[in-house]
């Protein structure tokens, strides 16, 4: 099974090398899981895309950003007909297009879409059951109150936390901000859970809005379980009475091991907790009603 691109709806099109979100990471992009030819948690999606759409300016208006995503939904179709699997990772991007040199943006842009999938990555889904490794990264978010939530094209902080180790055991990394509070993972959002209740933390500095976190949330509060947002110091982290992580691909994975990173930090575990599994019996169901590529609109 092969990947499949189509550029502003092409197959196999070619991106100009002028294109801004090469240039200069000016876009954004979502990444979704597809499931027996379900698209997960598309409305999510959509919405944080249209956000970003909105706070970059690559769209002026509402109406503008929906004529995007309405091409988007056919770009998608197109390419699932092609791809002929059940099951991928859909990645959708919106860049600003294509612009003269400088970071000045043109008056007048014509947004460069882009809608790959690829096959559906393996060896992770006894992770949501047995849990992950994880370790304290030492590169931290870069603070943008403007970018916080966003998700841009501009990834190089996780890139250079990510780059931190090779270890194949250990499957996540904690991301702290300049003052050393959790953020995030790589990869993924972090709940913590003390005395029953979840605390996730603040985004209003840096990090990204996940999908699937608003998900879990909203699942919790329908549960009757406390949900706040608030600073979360590695002591706090560490005190927590279960940890989880959340990304739109690997749903909810328990984290039960921080591996030491450096000779500061040493070992610490925790246990998957009953709120943990609850929270991921009802992801589940959830997950399995979820729209059809063909019935996207």
């Amino acid at each position: 099974m092969q990947a499949v691109t189509l550029v502003n709806g092409s197959y196999n099109q070619g991106l100009d090398a002028l294109d801004r979100g090469f240039a200069y990471g000016d876009g954004v992009f979502e990444t979704i899981a597809v499931r027996q030819g379900q698209v997960q948690l598309w409305q999510g999606h959509c919405q944080r895309l249209t956000k970003g759409l909105l706070r970059l300016g690559l769209a002026a208006d509402a109406a503008a950003a929906s004529g995007l995503v309405t091409r988007l939904i056919s770009d998608i179709k197109a390419a699932y007909w092609l791809f002929e699997a059940a099951d991928g990772v859909l990645k959708i991007t919106l860049t600003r297009g294509v612009g003269g040199r400088g970071y000045a943006a043109p008056q007048v842009s014509q947004c460069t879409r882009v809608v790959t999938l690829t096959p559906w990555p393996s060896g992770r889904e006894g992770l949501s059951i047995a849990g992950v490794n994880s370790r304290l990264c030492c590169h931290p978010w870069s603070l943008s109150s403007a970018l916080a939530g966003l998700k841009h094209l501009n990834r190089l902080d996780q890139v250079m936390a990510r780059n931190e180790w090779q270890d194949p055991h250990i499957h996540e990394g904690f991301m702290l901000d300049p003052e050393h509070n959790v953020i995030s993972g790589v990869m993924s959002n972090v709940f913590i859970e003390q005395q029953g209740c979840l605390i996730v933390p603040q985004l209003d500095q840096c990090g990204i809005a996940g999908v699937m976190a608003q998900e879990v949330r909203v699942i919790a509060e329908q549960a009757d379980i406390n949900v706040k947002a608030g600073r979360i110091n590695v002591a706090a982290l560490l005190n927590a009475d279960a940890v989880f992580m959340t990304n739109s691909l690997n749903g909810i994975w328990p984290v039960v091991n921080l591996r030491p990173s450096t000779s500061h930090t040493k070992p610490h575990s925790w246990f998957i907790s009953d709120l943990t599994v609850s929270l991921q019996q009802s992801l589940a169901t959830r997950l399995s009603q979820q729209p059809l590529v063909s019935e996207l609109c």
